[in-house]
């Protein structure tokens, strides 16, 4: 039976590999960031590295493979839409949404597009493709990494036994990281919600 990306990085993983196989993740290869990290985490808690190295080489390899992600959009340009490898990411209802997103909040839709899987790629690319300069991007993306890219790991290192039972067969971790993800985002939405209220119902 073939071993699964969590089962081969508990068993070979290292601070090199995370951090490669972190940035192969914005080239487009099917390595989800949040198992890469929870494993760093695990690692961490194994003694492998320090804690503190585990979270700064997932922040920067997160951050290294989004930019790589970045750079080639915006090379593309608006080819990014037409392209037979891309134009998959953009029917034009999920474009029209993000555009919507971008003309409405500006950059800062890169900062939640961090935190919403499904949009990330195509949030991304779009900055790319519409002209964001670099730096700009790179500061929201940067401060969402701060918050998730810790988080993750830091849940790898406490909850490192019942991971290794996960990597046994005892359930599956993905369940628990997407369940995590949900309850943020549902939070993050409801922040958003109640200040969007408290904003329209404040006197002019």
């Amino acid at each position: 039976m073939m071993a699964s990306p969590l089962e081969l990085l508990l068993t070979h993983g290292s601070g090199p590999l995370i951090f490669l196989v972190l940035v192969a993740g914005g080239l487009g290869l099917p390595f989800p960031e949040d198992i890469v990290q929870l494993a760093a985490g695990v690692l961490a808690h194994r003694g492998l590295m320090p804690l503190p190295a585990a979270i700064a080489l997932c922040f920067l390899g997160v951050l290294c493979g989004d930019t790589v992600l970045f750079l080639t959009s915006r090379r593309l340009g608006q080819a990014l839409y037409t392209h037979p490898r891309t134009r998959r990411l953009f029917p034009p209802e999920r474009r029209a949404r993000i555009q919507g997103l971008y003309a409405k909040h500006g950059s800062r839709v890169v900062f939640v597009g961090r935190f919403m899987s499904v949009l990330r790629v195509p949030v991304f690319a779009m900055a790319a493709a519409e002209g964001m300069p670099l730096r700009r991007f790179l500061l929201w993306d940067g401060l969402a990494l701060c918050l998730s890219s810790p988080l993750v790991v830091l849940l790898g290192y406490v909850g490192s036994a019942s991971v290794d039972r996960v990597a046994k067969g005892v359930g599956q971790v993905e369940h628990f990281i997407a369940l995590g993800g949900v309850a943020a985002l549902l939070i993050i939405l409801g922040v958003r919600h109640v200040r969007e209220r408290q904003r329209d119902q404040a006197p002019a």
